[in-house]
């Protein structure tokens, strides 16, 4: 009965070492690149609509979260190469285009993941704007990845926020002008 006890140990603790063994071995997960979108309509022209989703014009619908604090340029404006906290976070705007209707950033969290925000308006007619917004995550760390799909999730649901926050904004502007 004892020399049983002992085989049976002695298997358990290879089953053990060999299990260790897979363990090290199995390959851990790489740092994930997610791309989501959504789509929205403003009711503006293009121009004037593109200049919302710059920084600076964003405080206008955005909520009193977004308080952007420009690094780069003083004063502040919206265009290409500027530099702003929002948070904790470092934002640099890589492309502002109103004429063409194009807007994008680069937003770095840490040292965990890097985010590509890239955001094209196109006129549907000469008061009305639809817009494509375009998160890209990349994980610097597999640390990252699960808040990277809690994010893409999330944003999922921002196209309708979006669009009601923007266009409740026009239509107080345009009825304080009257």
């Amino acid at each position: 009965m004892r020399l049983a006890s002992i085989f049976v140990f002695a298997a358990v603790c290879l089953a053990g070492i060999a299990g260790r063994r897979l363990a090290l071995a199995a390959p851990q997960e790489e740092p994930l690149h997610l791309r989501d979108a959504f789509e929205l309509t403003v009711h503006a022209p293009l121009q004037p609509a593109t200049a919302l989703f710059g920084a600076h014009g964003e405080r206008g619908w955005a909520g009193k979260e977004w308080d952007p604090k420009f690094l780069y340029p003083q004063p502040e404006e919206d265009k290409p190469g500027a530099v702003f906290t929002s948070g904790h976070a470092p934002w640099v705007m890589t492309a502002f285009d109103p004429g063409k209707g194009r807007v994008q950033y680069v937003i770095f969290r840490d040292d965990l993941l890097i985010t590509l925000l890239d955001i094209h308006l196109a006129a549907v007619d000469s008061t009305t704007t639809r817009v494509n917004v375009a998160y890209e995550w990349t994980a610097l760390k597999p640390a990252a990845n699960d808040h990277i799909r809690h994010m893409a999730e999330a944003h999922r649901t921002m196209g309708k926020h979006w669009e009601m926050a923007i266009n409740g904004y026009l239509q107080a502007q345009a009825g304080s002008s009257k």
